[in-house]
């Protein structure tokens, strides 16, 4: 089952924080783009395992939660990292996530796909089309374990340009990447185009991409 859009906030909320220790944020560092079962991911189990929904967690879903991890550790560190982060417990279980589609599509805060986050920065020039629309392509083709390989080198780009996904997002698109990745790819694509060859920027009516149609 696919991580909801709001224990997905609460979990970076809760990486921000962890991340603010050494310890933790070079745990993370060490997983980035690593499988979860490899050597260097072992010490970034104490921060992740508790939020994970169960021991049976699908291939996906734990993949996401370790690769969103690792790539927020990996971000620069920012002067007001501390003050903005706030102590979250783990989430047993993810309640909303056994909600019915609509009913969650009415509570879910508005949010923004890598896609469109990659073509809002294309429009604004901070990044080259070509190779964002390259490397975009390619993301849409792999499987889980290309995608977590090659995910940090995009993300990495946006951030020499100060710029983050929309962490929450993310975090859900890839915990669907098993069962849905078409629909994923759909919307990424779609976003990516569609903010890529705006004029200019989109109206407030636009911002919101939270769900696949």
């Amino acid at each position: 089952m696919a991580v909801s859009l709001e224990t997905a906030d609460k979990y970076v909320t809760y990486i921000h924080k962890k991340v603010t220790a050494p310890g933790s944020r070079a745990a993370l560092r060490r997983s980035l783009g690593r499988p979860v079962d490899d050597a260097a991911t072992r010490r970034a189990h104490s921060v992740v395992a508790a939020w994970l929904p169960s021991e049976r967690t699908r291939s996906a879903v734990e993949n996401a939660y370790y690769g969103v991890a690792a790539m927020i550790a990996a971000q620069p560190r920012r002067r007001d990292e501390q003050a903005d982060a706030e102590d979250v417990p783990p989430l047993v279980q993810d309640e909303s996530a056994n909600e019915p589609e609509a009913a969650r599509k009415k509570t879910e805060r508005p949010s923004v796909s890598l896609g469109a986050t990659l073509g809002t920065a294309v429009r604004d020039k901070k990044l080259n089309r070509d190779t964002v629309e390259a490397r975009l392509h390619l993301l849409c083709r792999q499987d889980v374990s290309g995608l977590h390989r090659k995910l940090p080198s995009v993300v990495r780009q946006l951030a020499t340009k100060e710029i983050d996904p929309d962490w929450g997002r993310l975090l859900r698109d890839l915990s669907r990447w098993e069962h849905d990745r078409n629909l994923v790819t759909k919307r990424w694509l779609q976003d990516f185009y569609r903010r890529a060859d705006a004029p200019e920027p989109p109206n407030a009516d636009d911002q919101s991409e939270s769900e696949d149609q």
